[in-house]
């Protein structure tokens, strides 16, 4: 598993200029784990070949970002 993260990632520019158009969004995003942002782009840009869903995962990731929010993985911290 671990050949993945030493794998190189092209970050889909379009994502981080949608990203970039929010001030406080990009700074709080530049803060985050590069691993972080990675798997959180890697989420958006998997749902490519269905606009509908990349626009609300973008605007969701976003929404959370601007408010320096990280979005937890696989739902299991509202059991804690």
């Amino acid at each position: 598993m671990r050949h993945f993260i030493n794998k190189k990632f092209d970050f889909p520019l379009d994502i981080l200029y949608a990203i970039k158009e929010d001030d406080e969004a990009w700074k709080n995003f530049n803060s985050f784990s590069l691993s972080y942002q990675r798997i959180r782009i890697a989420y958006i840009d998997v749902a490519r070949n269905r606009p509908d869903e990349l626009k609300k995962r973008l605007k969701n990731f976003i929404n959370k970002t601007k408010k320096s929010v990280m979005i937890g993985f696989g739902g299991i911290e509202k059991y804690y």
